[in-house]
């Protein structure tokens, strides 16, 4: 291994470590990277011994292996609340670091023996390093949302499956790279190697794609599927509270026979106390605690209450009469910002009320709608993105304005933070 060698193994390897890191910092909550760090810097010290001290093969062995086992499993050292997803997120950086190259030298191996062995292949390390630099670069900071949802969303088998590919696939490569192109059927081999790579390259994100897609729609057919649940609940409350109003109705000639003669007799304290236990029987029958104009909104919210602690408050301003019934999106649009506001008082430590408020107003066929929650992160709404059932909320929410042409806007002032929705129905 010459100087030239060396030195592109050792760029390709600071790089490497560095874009992992950045990588999952930009994306993740890392608690700690000291300890992945200090094990980095003993394998680069490592590689700087074997090529000072050791000659031949064995120098060039265990400095091409120290640089390929220390991009594989120093990712396992970082430390964050998503282990998962930093450390396949990292180790696969590190494999698509190690396919590059490896391919990069199969490329330039059909420009013959001279190229092959030229200063240009020797600095194949570095210019991998860069190139892979630059996309992980885009994905972490332009396509950052994106990234984070795509890798939130992979299943594990598709992580190793993928990471086998890039391993067995970038090792493959090298290895039919190093056929003499004097030999029969040399070029044919080269070729059909780098075809296959070529399209399963290509086939791998397309896959990941569709199963995203997948299981996005399972996700939203499941949010969608529990507010149609909250309906037929809310038609089953209507339902038992007409049945025993139509009781009490029954019942109410044979209540005023018991009345009348107490209140003839003077005997009114007694003829309160049936009045105020008939008042009883009526208000449990049918505990709707909103009146918006909107029998579907009264629903959600009246369920939504019930569900919460005492220290929660929901308030309703404002009127829905003329929302269309079978418009349903205002279960869309209730249910997923109660649950980011929601989201965001898990993080309020003290005692006291936590209000949630929520305006609406439907007005010349556009829907006027805000909702306001205390909130101690101004940077909540992009930290929002860290849990993935809130993320695919906004994901919802957004895709919900944009179907009915309107617009959502997202603000945070004086520790409160708010999500406004305008659009036409």
């Amino acid at each position: 291994m010459n100087t030239i060698e060396f030195t592109d193994s050792i760029v390709e390897y600071l790089l490497g470590i560095l874009i992992v890191f950045l990588f999952t910092k930009k994306l993740f909550n890392l608690k700690s990277a000291k300890l992945y760090f200090a094990v980095s810097g003993t394998v680069l010290f490592l590689m700087i011994a074997s090529f000072l001290f050791l000659e031949g093969e064995l120098q060039n062995g265990i400095v091409v292996n120290l640089e390929f086992w220390g991009l594989m499993l120093t990712p396992f050292l970082l430390k964050g609340p998503k282990k998962f997803y930093i450390f396949s997120t990292a180790i696969t950086l590190s494999s698509v670091i190690m396919f590059v190259a490896f391919y990069l030298v199969l490329v330039l191996s059909f420009f013959g023996q001279n190229i092959t062995h030229s200063i240009f292949l020797e600095f194949t390390g570095m210019i991998t390093s860069l190139i892979v630099s630059i996309i992980f670069f885009v994905l972490c900071t332009v396509l950052k949302n994106q990234t984070k949802f795509f890798i939130e969303n992979i299943s594990k088998p598709i992580v190793l499956l993928l990471n086998l590919f890039l391993i067995i696939g970038g090792n493959f490569s090298y290895i039919v790279s190093l056929l003499d192109s004097g030999l029969r059927y040399a070029f044919a081999v080269k070729l059909l190697t780098m075809l296959i790579s070529l399209i399963f390259t290509i086939a791998f994100p397309v896959l990941i794609y569709n199963q995203v897609k997948k299981n996005l729609y399972r996700y939203e057919t499941g949010i969608f599927e529990q507010q149609l649940n909250i309906q037929r609940e809310y038609g089953k409350t209507i339902a038992q509270a007409s049945a025993q109003l139509r009781r009490f109705r029954h019942d109410y000639n044979n209540l005023s026979l018991w009345i009348k003669p107490l209140l003839e007799q003077g005997k009114s304290q007694q003829a309160l106390e049936l009045v105020k236990k008939s008042d009883r029987e009526i208000i449990s029958s049918y505990s709707i605690l909103y009146n918006t104009g909107s029998d579907t909104a009264d629903a959600i919210l009246s369920e939504r209450l019930k569900q919460l602690t005492k220290e929660v408050k929901i308030s309703f301003s404002g009127n829905l009469t003329k929302l269309p019934e079978d418009n349903f999106d205002i279960c869309v649009l209730l249910n997923n910002t109660i649950d980011i506001a929601l989201f965001s008082l898990q993080s309020i430590t003290s005692d006291g009320e936590k209000l949630i408020e929520i305006s609406a107003m439907c007005k010349q066929g556009v829907l006027l709608y805000k909702i306001s929650f205390p909130c101690e992160n101004n940077g909540f709404f992009d930290d929002l993105q860290s849990s993935k059932d809130d993320m695919l909320k906004m994901n919802i929410l957004r895709k919900l304005t944009e179907k009915n042409d309107g617009k959502m806007d997202t603000h945070i002032e004086n520790q409160v933070a708010s999500i406004t929705v305008r659009y036409i129905f």
